[in-house]
This record gives structure tokens, sequence and C-alpha cells, in this order.
């Protein structure tokens, strides 16, 4: 007889049988929102790709499969030891052809043994994956496998310098500091790769703009994380001490607070929502709203964001910027998964329907924007994009989501690998 054990917002399933012997991970609330369906067979839990790599030259004992790679009781904090792992930084398409085995870790570095990124067509073993991959980092640090000889002198890898891989490769070196400061850690790299606001610890944003502010002042990658990682212990001791490299940073957002502020006094129509695009009417002269400030208001609620700036006061010119959601470009789990749309599709429609060109916008959540002043009201413009983009959410997903927002049920301890301490969820704030 099967038997079925409710955990958190997933089920567990045993089924009875040698060759349904199996445990599906799904959930209950709104399948669509986590389609990666994780399997435990026989032989263990199972990474996303399934897809075996025998031609390589390396032995890769684990791409996912075994269960020493589940991060095991998630209400346990776990003893860490010195580690023995060590840091390489890559060039963008070098290639890692060294004897000890090697994790890529947030970039997706050739010859690696072992993916902890959460990069597009990534083969991070499934039981590990989350949305930001410091967060697949501290899942690992807890699993039996981190501390075999194996991987626990490996050679950590990535290709390119940003806060997210700072905190993940930081995260593999030094476990033991790292899980005493997680929550920043985690906070600060959706700051710096989703433009977030953050959710457990607002000295993230500090965090991120202190290592941000530091590598400019070098040229390439590995000099950056040279620089970074060497203070990284002191930084998460006392950020106070750094304030020179994160005040010109937090002054910026004091400002984009204030005027999104006023926009938000000076009336309704200057920040709404038209189903799932975020709309923000910037007046004449503003300066753009940061992105933190923005997910703050909207958080998960929108799927894309649409920045009209008023070009003559109390007028219908505006320029107009359509991008991602700050996560939108990134495979996740715990956010909304968003679909980028077919851009030169939408470029086309969006001329026809505006009269006027629209051009790519940099960056991995930009979309498209107007390529001069249109004399359209952003009514006007958000029903062609509707047209447009046809991978918006519906009104019924959008539902969906707010229904499991406010589902008292989830109002309960998280099951994440931040839980060491019972975090709890908040209703308003889903996010682990």
């Amino acid at each position: 007889a099967a038997s079925t054990l409710i955990f958190g917002r997933n089920t567990i399933e045993l089924q009875s049988g040698m060759a349904a012997r199996q445990i599906s991970f799904r959930n209950v609330v709104n399948p669509s929102l986590r389609p990666w369906g994780a399997k435990f067979s026989r032989r263990g839990l199972r990474c996303r790709s399934e897809v075996a790599k025998e031609e390589t030259e390396k032995v890769v004992p684990v791409k996912g499969d075994g269960i020493e790679f589940y991060p095991g009781n998630p209400w346990e904090i776990p003893e860490f030891g010195p580690s023995q792992r060590t840091f390489k930084c890559l060039g963008y398409s070098e290639e890692y052809k060294g004897e000890k085995m090697a994790i890529s870790c947030d970039g997706l570095s050739k010859g690696a043994n072992l993916h902890l990124s959460h990069w597009n067509n990534n083969e991070t073993p499934e039981q590990l994956y989350s949305d930001l991959s410091t967060e697949i980092a501290l899942r690992f640090i807890k699993t039996s496998a981190s501390r075999s000889p194996a991987w626990d002198t490996a050679v950590v890898l990535n290709n390119h310098f940003d806060t997210d891989g700072v905190c993940s490769v930081f995260t593999l070196l030094k476990p033991d500091i790292a899980w005493k400061y997680r929550r920043i850690l985690v906070d600060a790299a959706a700051v710096g790769d989703f433009d977030e606001w953050p959710r457990m610890e607002v000295d993230a944003l500090k965090l991120h703009a202190t290592l941000e502010s530091i590598a400019e002042n070098f040229d390439t990658d590995a000099e950056k994380y040279d620089q970074v990682l060497s203070r990284m212990e002191e930084i998460l001791e006392d950020l106070d001490r750094f304030e020179s490299f994160w005040s010109p940073y937090m002054e910026n957002l004091s400002r984009g607070i204030q005027d999104f502020k006023l926009l938000l006094d000076d009336g309704f129509y200057n920040v709404y929502i038209d189903n799932a695009i975020g709309v923000v009417k910037h007046k004449t002269g503003m300066s753009e709203i940061p992105g933190p400030v923005l997910n703050k208001h909207f958080k998960w609620a929108v799927d894309r964001i649409l920045i009209a700036k008023e070009q003559e006061p109390d007028s219908d010119k505006f320029t107009y910027k359509y991008k991602l959601v700050g996560h939108g470009w990134a495979p996740t789990k715990t956010r909304p998964p968003m679909i980028k749309p077919y851009l030169e599709k939408m470029k086309k429609d969006m001329e026809q329907a505006t009269g006027m060109k629209w051009t790519d916008v940099d960056g991995l959540d930009g979309l498209i924007e107007s390529d001069g002043v249109l004399d359209m009201d952003p009514d006007e413009v958000i029903e062609a994009l509707w047209r447009s983009d046809t991978t918006l959410r519906t009104l019924d997903k959008m539902a969906k989501l707010v229904d499991t927002a406010l589902d008292p049920t989830l109002n309960q301890e998280s099951d994440d690998v931040l839980s060491g301490d019972k975090l709890k969820k908040s209703k308003s704030d889903l996010r682990y």
C-alpha cells in the first residue's frame, strides 16, 4: 500500500513494489511554479540532465546521483571543519585541465566535474539546486559528499566576477564562516544577480556595494577575486569599516527611495500594475529608480517592468524601456519562472504599433526600448506589449500565485538550507 507524508510544501510519496519504488517531490500548491521534478531512484537522487557523459576523459563519480549529495535534515546545524579547497579564476572560454577534481561555481567553467551553478544549461545536482549559486553552495557544504577527500580538496572554478560568484566561492572555501553569515551572503547575491531588496539582512546592500567597489580598482577578474576574497572575513565582521566603499551606492539608493515615494504620493497613475507588467512613470529629469527599490514595491507580483520617462512636464511624451523582472533571466525554483520572449518579433510588432523603431536593452534582464520619444500614454504602449509579449503570465496564473502567498498553511517553518534557526515564512514576503 502506498503511504503519503506531508513535508513542508512538498509531498513525499512512497510507492510499493520494487519496480515502482521512488519518491517524487512536487509542489502540491501550484505545480506550475516547480517544474523541476527531482527523482529518487534506487541508485539515489538524480540530477536534472540525467545524461551520462561517458565520453569525457575525467572520471565523474557523481553528477547528482548518490544519497551523499542530499543536504540531509533541514533543521540540523552542521559542524564544519577547515576546507582544503582552492580557487582558480579561469578566462570566460578557458578550460580547466588540472589533475584535481574541479567544481564550477556560479559560472559554467569547462572541464569541471561538478556544477554548483544557477546559470542556464547547468548540470547542478537537482537536490542541491536553488535560485542562486550561493544558496546552492550552502546546500553543498551541508552534504557528506562535500567532506569526502575528493571534494574537500577540489579546485573551485569561476569564469566571471560578480557578487553571487564571490559569495558562492567564499562559501566553498570557508564553509564555517559562510554558514555563520549565510543570510547576508544569500541576500547580497540576490541584490547583485536579481536587483532585489534584501529579505533577511538589509546590510546585504552594503556588502554587495563593497564587493563591487573594491573590484572596480582592478582590471582582471582574477585580480578582483584575489583582493575581495582576501578581505572577505573582515568585511563580513565589520561592514561599517568599509563605509567609503558602500556609501555612494547607498546614497544613490536613498535618492531612489525618495523619488519613488514622490511618485507614489503624487498619484496612483505613476506606479501601478497592469496585469503582469509593473509600470513606473518617471517625472521629467528624474533618474531611473534603482532595481532593489522597484523589487521592494512589486516583489513577485509582476513579470516585466515598463520604465516610462516623461520628457516634458505633464505631457504624454515618454521614452520607454521594457525589461524582465530581476530574476527573469535565470532558471528558478522558489521564484516564479519566466520565459524570455522572442525579441526580434517583439521589436517588429512594437515598431508597427508605435511607428517608432525599438532596440535591444543591454543586461541579463533587458528586453527592448524605444529609439526615441513617443507621444503615447503608457496604457497605449502596454496594450501593444500585451499583444506582442506572448510569454507573460496570464491572469489565471497570477491569481494562483496570490492564492499561494495567502495560503495560511504555508505560514510555517521553511524547509530550506537556511533553516538551521527555523526561519518563518512570511505571507507577504515569500522567499524561502
